[in-house]
């Protein structure tokens, strides 16, 4: 067990902290709290700016690859570029989403982006609306809207739109693997699905873990980025209320992870299963960028744990899974070869 020191809190924030970016030379550390986004010196602990030139959420932040500035997405359909001191450099034409995350390839070449599209309702398919007579919820319910989500792949170069993608279900997350071609995005409920970007096309889906409710945040790792991880939703709630219901064991056996997967990228086969955070969700995974072996989770029991591969599994990476897990679930001797150190915070 190691021990962890808190260094720095930053708590001048006006609403809750959503997103959270280090500058590539870990100088800079920016936040978002509702519409605001704030530079950090993260020497000092002082705030070096507060910008304020998003109307709702801000919901995503991202370095350029060289670390010359930024680019903020948020649920007022507009993504702009900064540079590293704050300067508003560039304002894109609105997007057509709400954008809920994004992601630059590490190449320069794209920006890749995933939220909501609002779809306009006439008041002819509203049911049960008396069009003819005026009615004035009906009227006003024309306003509403419905939506579809959408992936949008930009080129970073000339903002041009290179593809629109409609998929079902909710988007949470995009990552972008480190040679640039694939995108991996968080979809509710229960899958993740890996994009060729080149392509436009759907390559894998990645299952067994749980996401309904919340937004799950995964991460390729290994040192070719080879593995795919993420965290899993929890039910703790639904736990407390059923519990002594014997007939419903099952069903709360099913319904309950909050667990850490892990599968092979290029196959799909899951390659562990890994248990140790307490009630609640996973909600977010980062594969350690100097040290292949080892990657982090963060959960709703207000721990992070550490969590290290065993060596002979970065060897023998592109072997098939069931030299690392038995029955393809983790359980059994190899999970002792993982060590998971929960950190309080």
């Amino acid at each position: 067990m190691h021990d962890w020191a808190l260094e720095r809190i930053l708590n001048d924030h006006p609403f809750s902290v959503g997103c959270l970016a280090w500058s590539k030379d870990d100088s800079i550390l920016l936040t978002s709290a509702d519409n605001f986004i704030q530079l950090w010196d993260t020497r000092t602990g002082e705030c070096k700016r507060r910008l304020e030139q998003h109307s709702d959420t801000v919901t995503a932040l991202a370095w350029l690859p060289d670390g010359s500035g930024f680019i903020s997405g948020g649920l007022d359909y507009n993504i702009l570029h900064w540079d590293a001191d704050g300067n508003l450099r560039d304002k894109w034409a609105a997007t057509s989403i709400r954008v809920t995350d994004l992601a630059i390839t590490p190449d320069f070449a794209r920006l890749v982006t995933v939220g909501m599209h609002q779809l306009p309702v006439s008041i002819e398919s509203l049911p049960g609306r008396d069009v003819q007579s005026g009615d004035a919820a009906a009227a006003g319910a024309a306003a509403s809207r419905a939506s579809e989500n959408r992936m949008i792949i930009y080129d970073l170069a000339t903002k041009q739109v290179e593809s629109t993608i409609r998929l079902d279900g909710e988007l949470t997350s995009v990552k972008v693997s480190q040679d640039s071609r694939f995108a991996l995005i968080n979809h509710a409920p229960d899958e993740i699905h890996l994009w060729d970007l080149d392509a436009a096309r759907l390559s894998r889906k990645f299952t067994g873990q749980k996401q309904g409710r919340h937004v799950i945040r995964s991460c390729f790792g290994g040192h070719d980025g080879n593995f795919v991880v993420s965290g899993s939703e929890g039910a703790s709630y639904f736990c407390s209320m059923h519990l002594y219901l014997d007939a419903a064991s099952d069903m709360i056996t099913d319904m309950i992870d909050g667990n850490v997967y892990v599968w092979h990228r290029d196959t799909g086969t899951l390659v562990e299963v890994l248990s140790g955070h307490g009630e609640g969700s996973v909600n977010s995974v980062a594969w350690n960028p100097q040290n292949y072996q080892m990657f982090a989770s963060c959960s709703d029991d207000h721990t992070i744990r550490i969590w290290e591969a065993p060596p002979e599994m970065m060897i023998e990476e592109s072997l098939p899974a069931q030299s690392f897990a038995e029955n393809g679930n983790g359980k059994g001797k190899t999970r002792q070869r993982w060590d998971g150190e929960g950190l309080e915070i």
